[in-house]
């Protein structure tokens, strides 16, 4: 390892920027915000693209061929990464799973199979839409950095320390803004929210798919015009990727208003950083809700 990060760093002087890729959107811009101008950063999937679902084309292997280190989500979200690496066939790149110090969500038990629709047998894989484990993918990926390029360890970690505060001083805002979210009910479309709703407080009452990553039928449309009546469900919010159509239906036979939310940074107007993020769905949610104005 320490002949590796030594050659590595050699490669660094002779050419200059880390040259790195990532899964998402979401880990591009932590990336980008603790490398600065030592690093180059792209991502694979757009934030407006369904993550577990990546088509594999030949220019992803190209990006990856050139790059130094490729951090991923892990938890088997982006399990077409690994193949994009593979077939990138660069046997020098560093590969790092950002979920490591994730305190994981939804860990299933028992037996697992495909009758269950999209579970993840590691848990809940949508971690980064809780920005204190944003703070935790900062730190991998100072770590990971400052091992491959330790001459520039000092700006990285300083970088962190900068990020840590932005996110602490908008948490500070967001606890005090938002916190009439606190235990109101919604539906979500799918199953990408827990770690947002237990940050926020918010009450997950279901799911428009029966199942995750399954499309909802009209019998559990039906199920879900119930829960909206029984529950006095008010908002219902969909990812930017999924068809409006199930939720407008839904909307025709209730008062529920839909939102769509941004799953990902760049996946709707406003969430065009990783803070934003959070920033533009609490806003998004506080109207849907009528406790907040334009």
């Amino acid at each position: 390892m320490r002949k590796f990060i030594i050659i590595s760093s050699l490669f660094t002087c002779l050419y200059g920027k880390v040259r790195v890729v990532s899964s998402t959107s979401d880990i591009a811009d932590i990336v980008k915000i603790i490398g600065g101008e030592n690093i180059t950063v792209t991502s694979i999937a757009r934030g407006n693209q369904d993550p577990h679902y990546v088509e594999i084309l030949p220019s992803y292997m190209v990006k990856v061929r050139k790059a130094d280190i490729y951090f991923m989500v892990g938890m088997e979200l982006d399990l077409w990464a690994q193949q994009i690496i593979n077939g990138s066939r660069n046997q020098k790149v560093m590969v790092v799973d950002c979920s490591v110090e994730i305190n994981k969500m939804e860990v299933p038990t028992g037996q697992i199979d495909a009758s269950m629709g999209d579970i993840h047998r590691f848990g809940n894989p949508h971690y980064w839409l809780d920005p204190e484990n944003g703070k935790l993918i900062a730190k991998v990926v100072t770590e990971k950095l400052s091992n491959y390029d330790p001459k520039n360890a000092d700006q990285y970690k300083t970088n962190l320390y900068q990020f840590e505060k932005d996110l602490d001083f908008a948490m500070s805002k967001w606890n005090n803004m938002f916190s009439i979210l606190k235990d109101k009910k919604i539906i979500f479309y799918h199953n990408s929210w827990p770690y947002f709703s237990k940050r926020f407080g918010l009450i997950t009452v279901g799911f428009l798919e029966p199942k995750p990553g399954i499309t909802p039928s009209p019998s559990q449309l039906n199920q879900v015009i119930n829960q909206i009546k029984e529950n006095e469900i008010e908002v219902i919010a969909s990812e930017s990727y999924f068809s409006d159509r199930a939720p407008k239906f839904i909307e025709s036979k209730t008062n529920v208003r839909i939102v769509k939310l941004a799953q990902s940074v760049g996946a709707i107007e406003g969430a065009d950083s990783y803070i934003n993020l959070f920033e533009t769905n609490l806003l998004i949610l506080a109207k849907a809700y009528g406790v907040m104005h334009d």
